[in-house]
Parts: C-alpha cells; structure tokens; sequence
C-alpha cells in the first residue's frame, strides 16, 4: 500500500516537474523586447543568397532595408567558384545587396557590371531614396584610388549606377573618406592615397556639380587635425565632428574632438566628458581606434553618437559607446557587446532606432571575416515597432501570407510594405 502511494506521489511529481519544464520552454519561445541587446543573423546552408564573408566595405540603412555596398576577401576564392566573381575585381565584391529587415533576407543588385572598380574604403551615404558612393581603392591599396562619385536608385536592384560628372577644384583620388550631405551640399573629409594622409575639406554643390576647396590643412593652428583615415563623422547641423580614425602608424583619441564650423570655414577643437562610471575603462572615453562603426541618432531631443568596435593598431575592440552631441558627455553601454572584437565592419541604423553591423575582421582565436549581421535597438521605439516585431517573431511566414488577406485582418499597409 505505502509503496503504491510512492509511486503515485513520484508520478505527481514526474508530472509537475514536466509542467514546470514545457512552462519554461513555452516562455523560452515569447517575444521579449530588448534594448542594447545585440541579435546574431547568420547565412542558412544557401550561401549563394547571402553576402559571403568581407571587410572594408560599406552600409546604409532605411525604415526597411540595410544596402551593403563593395568589400574586400583574399581568401574567399580558394572556397568558390571564379565564375562567381568578377575576375577584373577580384579580391573585391562589385557588388551592392539589398536585405529586407523584416524577411531576413539578402537580394544582389543585378547591374554589377555597372559598379566602379575601386570597391574597398569608400565612403557612402543614403540621400533620400538614393545611394552615393564616393571614392574608394582597388588593390593593391592605394595604387589604384578614386576621386569619382556615383549614384543610384535603391528602389530598384535593376538600377544602374551612373557617374555624377563634376568639375571644379575636385579633391584628389583618395580612400577611407567621411561623408556629410547639407543643404544640397557633399562634403568630404579626410582619406589617404596609401602614402599620405589628409583631412582636408571639400563641398560639391550638388545643383551644379562644381567642387570646391572648403579648407585644406597646412598647419595655420593647433586646431587642424592630423590627416587620417577611416575615421567617423557627426553632424548637428553646424559642425562637423572628426571621430577616431588613424594612419597606418596610430590611431587618434576621443578626448579632443576636432570640429569644422561649415559656415566660419575654421576648426575647433572640443573637450569631451569622461563616463563618470566607467572611469576605469579607459579613463571614462573610449581607446582610440580606426575602422570602427559610427551611427548617429536624435533620442528625446538630444543629438547622440554610438560607436561600436574599431582597431588601433594592436588591440581590436567589442565596446558600444554613447556620445551626447549637446553635453559631449561619453557613455559606456556595458551590457551591449559584440560576440567578437571586430574591425573593418560597417554600421547603419534605421530612423526608427535599431543599429544594425555587418562583416568586419574579427577574432576568435586567430583573424577572420565573416558576413553575420548584428542589430540591437537603441532606444524604445513606438509600441507600434515593437508590436510588428513581435508580429514577425510569431509569425515568420508572414511574407508568404496574401497581401489582400493581411490587409482586410487589420494588418496596417505601411508595415505590410515592409515586406516587398
């Protein structure tokens, strides 16, 4: 009798501890929204629908796409097909890829061919509804630059991208720029041949195609930054803010931030706060570094920068620091790390608030690209984006669903658009 009540007790018990195991698997599998938490998306088993391994290439972003354009992998023909590539280019993608942020996945630009051939280092920027692509190397580096800039329409992956023909005082071929676009004008700043290095300014009014010399450097003040490369730029409408970067040498700091007043045509130099937390790491101000990712973003009012990752020389960084464009007050997120220190990656964060890093070198026991893609949101979005994410966790197949069918469920068509 005891023995057959044990047995029944141990059953209850069996029985409870599964309830207890599926509750736990079930709220495994809920939708939670999480603010500078970094999310993984790797390549399924077609590799030929994914971007394969780079660095040295270059993103932007919208509401509803992240674009990728050029890169560069010696080794990735040891693995792949030549027909695969264009041998004219190769070990640099002619290549621009279009990943639709709600589906997850990668669509190519079908008119290569019509892509420059300097492919690593450039420097792009997202004008509306178009991409312009600005400079940039072929290889070996710095033998081969690019003073040329192209455009074309993302709206399309039939697009071409044509030349923009300008002239005028135009800047010397270089890679490893920054880009600001303002008031119908380009700006550049900065770049290297390979040789020498510059941060030079220069503006092409985009209504009449004609360059102009805005400041070149030749040492008037203590205020002219050093010339570098793959350094990153803020804008708050007035000045142009010079974020790390370096030389083939060095790599330069965040403590003095060089500022190029566009309207007075002179540099400054500002002072930046140290995290009064984190004094530890670093002094309170992120190492320097070059070939870092830099995304720029309005958050309840206050213009902020975030910086993730970069390289200076000896030590590759995983780090995510925040700099308030009014107070020039740093902030370490120390909760939002990569997987991997990585270099050479590229950054783009859509309007709504999620930064998004794709490729880059990174390591895990020696040096390796890879081509995964990092987002993770930086502020609280409206309820409305955090309700389609959890629409999109539930319902991954969404996609496959007909639009006409969504749309009389209630489904809202500007989130439904999200999907073409």
């Amino acid at each position: 009798m005891f023995f057959n009540i044990l047995i029944l007790v141990l059953i209850k018990i069996m029985d409870l501890m599964k309830s207890i195991m599926k509750g736990k698997e079930e709220r495994k599998k809920l939708y939670k929204f999480k603010v500078f938490k970094y999310e993984e998306l790797e390549p399924d088993e077609d590799m030929t629908k994914w971007p394969f391994p780079r660095s040295g290439h270059r993103v932007v972003a919208d509401t509803c796409h992240l674009y990728s354009f050029g890169g560069y992998n010696p080794k990735i023909q040891g693995n792949q097909s030549v027909e695969e590539f264009s041998v004219s280019t190769f070990p640099l993608f002619q290549e621009l890829w279009k990943f639709n942020i709600a589906k997850k996945e990668w669509v190519p630009f079908e008119k290569s061919r019509s892509f420059p051939k300097e492919l690593a280092s450039n420097a792009i920027i997202r004008h509306g509804d178009y991409l312009l692509v600005y400079g940039g190397t072929g290889t070996p580096f710095g033998q081969r630059c690019s003073n040329q800039l192209y455009i074309i329409s993302l709206n399309d992956i039939k697009s071409k991208m044509c030349e923009i023909l300008t002239t005028g005082q135009v800047p010397l071929p270089q890679y490893g720029q920054a880009l600001v676009c303002n008031d119908n004008y380009l700006y550049t700043i900065g770049g290297t041949n390979g040789f020498t290095y510059t941060c030079d300014v220069h503006r092409l009014d985009m209504k009449t195609n004609v360059w102009e010399n805005v400041y070149i450097c030749q040492g008037r003040n203590d205020s002219e930054p050093l010339g570098r490369y793959r350094h990153e730029v803020a804008f708050n409408g007035r000045y142009i803010f010079i974020l790390g970067g370096g030389t083939a040498e060095m790599a330069f700091d965040f403590k003095r931030v060089p500022a190029f007043d566009i309207k007075q045509k002179t540099w400054d130099i500002v002072k930046s706060k140290p995290d009064p937390k984190f004094l530890d790491v670093g002094g309170g101000i992120p190492a320097p570094r070059r070939c870092h990712g830099l995304v720029q973003l309005k958050i309840d009012g206050s213009l902020n920068v975030f910086i993730s990752g970069g390289y200076d020389g000896e030590d590759v960084f995983y780090d995510l620091w925040r700099l308030n464009l009014d107070t020039f007050q740093w902030s370490l997120i120390p909760s939002c790390v990569l997987p991997y220190p990585t270099y050479f990656h590229s950054s783009a964060v859509t309007p709504e608030g999620k930064l998004y890093n794709f490729g880059g070198i990174y390591i895990n026991g020696d040096l390796k690209r890879h081509n995964l893609v990092h987002s993770t949101w930086l502020c609280i979005p409206k309820l409305s984006e955090m309700c389609w994410e959890a629409l999109l966790f539930y319902k991954p197949d969404i996609a496959d669903c007909d639009r006409l069918t969504l749309l009389n469920q209630g489904y809202p068509r500007s989130f439904l658009k999200r999907l073409d």
